[in-house]
């Protein structure tokens, strides 16, 4: 079977922005077939309203986009929260310092926000 006509003229280009989005070369080879999928699929409803190039480009970035987004949420739920004997003994002096100070900056900011405020009569 022939390679079609955008495959073959933007394949390089395409797989390129999958390096540019992608880093592990196994997921860029999977990023690369979903980025040429959803080209494939799309094409029935390009109506020529832009150029071919910029469509080709526009469902590539957007397939790239959604990866992205996909594997950065997989990697942030992965991560489990640190135990509270974790998170103590990666506290340090310098943590404790600046927490107390925070704290202070906090007080005297809540101390200033519920002052009542004066009312200058009206005349």
């Amino acid at each position: 079977m022939p390679v079609p006509r955008p495959a073959r003229e933007y394949g390089a280009a395409l797989a390129r922005m999958a390096c540019a989005y992608e880093a592990d070369p196994d997921l860029r080879r999977d990023l690369s077939q979903e980025i040429h999928l959803a080209l494939w699929r799309s094409f029935a409803r390009f109506d020529g309203r832009c150029p071919l190039r910029t469509w080709i480009y526009r469902v590539g970035h957007n397939v790239a986009t959604s990866h992205v987004v996909r594997q950065t949420r997989g990697k942030r739920s992965a991560q489990p929260f640190p135990t509270l004997e974790e998170a103590e003994a990666q506290a340090g002096v310098e943590d404790v310092e600046l927490s107390a100070d925070r704290h202070q900056a906090l007080t005297r900011l809540l101390a200033f926000a519920l002052k009542p405020a004066v009312v200058m009569p009206a005349g």
